[in-house]
């Protein structure tokens, strides 16, 4: 079970500068966060700078990076155009990062506007599947997380969606803490959504008084890692775990990206030799 880390916590830092701290400190893969705003987004890499990060995989040893691109898959109207656009431009980044038989995965959300869940997940069935057919063109995968709060947020809804794609471009994201806010079982969780998933994330969290979701690193709070390892590669898992620092970490001020990394790290580690 490899461990990786995600740029989306160090968007102030140089990814170039940040990789090899990263394997230094143990990390054996990366997902690059390449959403609009990051410095890593499509429009801000050029070709130069596509194969120096591509150089510096092969120099680390890792292998092919997973992208997260944090997307809106269900815009429509005006704005959809532009959105299948920034779709295009990060498959073909996907693509130009590529340095091994592992699969292009992207991951993203289902976006905001979406239709509504109950009267229109029919309609996001079809706006799924034409981001699908374009990760087909440039041979990427397109993982969808289902997110607490939002109106895909249940392991239900999710194994509904991959039911009605089935489309080889398009799976999950396997990303528990959204259902474990919400006192949604571990083991349910992964017999429905584990089988579809392509990628995934790992952190704590809980509801507040407010009923406000609040995310933690995992590690830190009472979601117990150790048993979540042994319950993913039971039931088959053995790619890797990718721990998400989210914004209500990151954007705090004092926030130490270095110290989080660390933290991170050694929890997964701890929990992944409690395997044996």
């Amino acid at each position: 079970m490899k461990l990786y880390y995600s740029t989306y916590g160090m968007k102030q830092l140089d990814v170039f500068e940040a990789l090899p701290r990263l394997k230094d400190m143990g990390y054996e893969g990366m997902e690059i966060a390449v959403s609009p705003s990051w410095p890593t987004e499509p429009a801000s890499m050029d070709a130069a700078a596509r194969k120096k990060l591509a150089d510096l995989f092969h120099k680390l040893g890792w292998p092919t990076p997973a992208l997260m691109a944090l997307l809106s898959p269900c815009v429509e109207g005006e704005g959809r155009a532009a959105q299948l656009a920034q779709f295009k431009a990060t498959f073909e980044l996907s693509r130009e990062l590529r340095i091994d038989d592992n699969p292009m995965v992207v991951s993203t959300t289902l976006g905001h506007p979406q239709p509504t869940w109950d009267t229109g997940k029919d309609r996001i069935v079809e706006l799924v599947l034409e981001v699908a057919d374009i990760a087909a063109e440039y041979d990427a995968i397109v993982a969808i997380e289902p997110h607490a709060g939002s109106d895909f947020e249940t392991p239900e809804k999710a194994v509904w969606l991959m039911e009605q794609t089935k489309h080889e471009h398009l799976g999950l994201n396997f990303d528990y803490s959204h259902f474990w806010v919400d006192g949604i079982d571990l083991q349910h969780s992964i017999d429905l959504n584990l089988p579809y998933a392509v990628h995934n994330h790992i952190k704590g969290g809980y509801r507040d008084e407010q009923n406000k979701v609040r995310y933690q690193l995992p590690g830190d709070g009472e979601l117990d890692i150790d048993a979540y390892f042994k319950a993913i590669v039971d039931a088959g898992w053995d790619r890797y775990v990718c721990p998400e620092v989210t914004g209500q970490i990151w954007n705090v001020e004092g926030y130490d990206a270095w110290a989080t990394a660390q933290f991170c790290y050694d929890a997964l580690d701890k929990a992944r030799k409690s395997l044996g």
